[in-house]
Protein backbone atom coordinates (compact mmCIF):
# COMPACT_ATOMS: atom_id res chain seq x y z
CA UNK A 1 0.00 0.00 0.00
CA UNK A 2 2.90 2.33 0.68
CA UNK A 3 4.29 1.69 -2.80
CA UNK A 4 0.88 2.26 -4.37
CA UNK A 5 0.51 5.50 -2.43
CA UNK A 6 3.91 6.76 -3.58
CA UNK A 7 3.25 5.85 -7.21
CA UNK A 8 -0.16 7.54 -7.18
CA UNK A 9 1.34 10.67 -5.65
CA UNK A 10 4.34 10.85 -7.97
CA UNK A 11 2.96 9.85 -11.37
CA UNK A 12 -0.85 9.95 -11.39
CA UNK A 13 -0.96 11.41 -14.90
CA UNK A 14 1.16 8.62 -16.34
CA UNK A 15 -1.01 6.02 -14.63
CA UNK A 16 -4.17 7.57 -16.05
CA UNK A 17 -2.46 7.81 -19.44
CA UNK A 18 -2.26 4.02 -19.53
CA UNK A 19 -6.07 3.91 -19.83
CA UNK A 20 -6.94 7.04 -21.81
CA UNK A 21 -5.44 9.77 -23.96
CA UNK A 22 -8.18 12.31 -23.25
CA UNK A 23 -6.55 15.22 -21.42
CA UNK A 24 -9.66 16.12 -19.38
CA UNK A 25 -9.98 12.54 -18.16
CA UNK A 26 -6.30 12.39 -17.27
CA UNK A 27 -6.56 15.62 -15.27
CA UNK A 28 -9.68 14.43 -13.43
CA UNK A 29 -7.97 11.10 -12.75
CA UNK A 30 -4.88 12.82 -11.38
CA UNK A 31 -7.02 14.70 -8.90
CA UNK A 32 -8.95 11.57 -7.93
CA UNK A 33 -5.80 9.46 -7.43
CA UNK A 34 -4.08 12.09 -5.32
CA UNK A 35 -7.11 12.36 -3.04
CA UNK A 36 -8.05 8.68 -2.88
CA UNK A 37 -4.53 7.49 -2.16
CA UNK A 38 -4.69 9.22 1.23
CA UNK A 39 -6.70 6.22 2.39
CA UNK A 40 -4.48 3.48 0.95
CA UNK A 41 -2.22 3.01 3.97
CA UNK A 42 -4.92 3.34 6.62
CA UNK A 43 -7.06 0.82 4.72
CA UNK A 44 -4.57 -1.83 5.79
CA UNK A 45 -6.12 -1.75 9.28
CA UNK A 46 -9.60 -2.76 8.15
CA UNK A 47 -8.39 -5.17 5.46
CA UNK A 48 -6.05 -6.94 7.87
CA UNK A 49 -8.61 -7.02 10.69
CA UNK A 50 -11.28 -8.40 8.40
CA UNK A 51 -8.95 -11.01 6.94
CA UNK A 52 -7.66 -12.09 10.34
CA UNK A 53 -11.17 -12.48 11.71
CA UNK A 54 -12.20 -14.48 8.64
CA UNK A 55 -9.17 -16.72 9.10
CA UNK A 56 -10.09 -17.26 12.75
CA UNK A 57 -13.56 -18.41 11.74
CA UNK A 58 -15.24 -15.23 12.92
CA UNK A 59 -17.15 -14.47 9.76
CA UNK A 60 -19.79 -12.17 11.22
CA UNK A 61 -17.37 -9.57 12.65
CA UNK A 62 -15.39 -9.77 9.41
CA UNK A 63 -18.57 -9.12 7.45
CA UNK A 64 -19.39 -6.12 9.63
CA UNK A 65 -16.04 -4.54 8.82
CA UNK A 66 -16.52 -5.14 5.10
CA UNK A 67 -20.04 -3.74 5.19
CA UNK A 68 -18.74 -0.59 6.86
CA UNK A 69 -16.14 -0.12 4.13
CA UNK A 70 -18.36 -0.85 1.17
CA UNK A 71 -21.85 0.24 2.23
CA UNK A 72 -22.59 1.58 5.71
CA UNK A 73 -20.00 4.36 5.82
CA UNK A 74 -19.06 5.08 2.20
CA UNK A 75 -22.56 5.65 0.81
CA UNK A 76 -23.75 8.30 3.28
CA UNK A 77 -20.34 10.01 3.40
CA UNK A 78 -20.08 10.11 -0.41
CA UNK A 79 -23.66 11.34 -0.72
CA UNK A 80 -23.18 14.13 1.80
CA UNK A 81 -19.82 15.25 0.46
CA UNK A 82 -21.04 15.13 -3.14
CA UNK A 83 -23.79 17.58 -2.20
CA UNK A 84 -21.29 19.89 -0.52
CA UNK A 85 -18.24 19.62 -2.83
CA UNK A 86 -19.29 17.81 -6.02
CA UNK A 87 -17.01 15.12 -7.46
CA UNK A 88 -14.11 16.13 -5.23
CA UNK A 89 -16.33 15.37 -2.25
CA UNK A 90 -16.87 11.84 -3.53
CA UNK A 91 -13.11 11.32 -3.89
CA UNK A 92 -12.58 12.56 -0.33
CA UNK A 93 -15.24 10.16 0.92
CA UNK A 94 -12.87 7.27 0.20
CA UNK A 95 -10.11 8.28 2.62
CA UNK A 96 -12.61 9.49 5.21
CA UNK A 97 -14.38 6.13 5.03
CA UNK A 98 -11.09 4.28 5.43
CA UNK A 99 -10.22 6.32 8.52
CA UNK A 100 -13.63 5.79 10.12
CA UNK A 101 -13.64 2.11 9.23
CA UNK A 102 -10.14 1.64 10.66
CA UNK A 103 -11.42 2.82 14.03
CA UNK A 104 -14.52 0.65 13.76
CA UNK A 105 -12.33 -2.32 12.75
CA UNK A 106 -10.15 -2.01 15.84
CA UNK A 107 -13.22 -1.99 18.08
CA UNK A 108 -14.84 -4.95 16.29
CA UNK A 109 -11.57 -6.92 16.24
CA UNK A 110 -10.94 -6.42 19.97
CA UNK A 111 -14.49 -7.42 20.88
CA UNK A 112 -14.35 -10.49 18.63
CA UNK A 113 -11.03 -11.67 20.05
CA UNK A 114 -11.60 -10.92 23.74
CA UNK A 115 -15.34 -11.49 23.84
CA UNK A 116 -18.05 -9.24 25.27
Amino acid sequence: MVLGTVICLLIPGQLMGLFTHTEATIQAGETALRIIDAGFIVSAVSVTSSGALEGLGKGTPSLLISLCRYVVVIIPVAFLLSRLFGAVGVWNAFWITEAITAIISIVIYRKAITGP
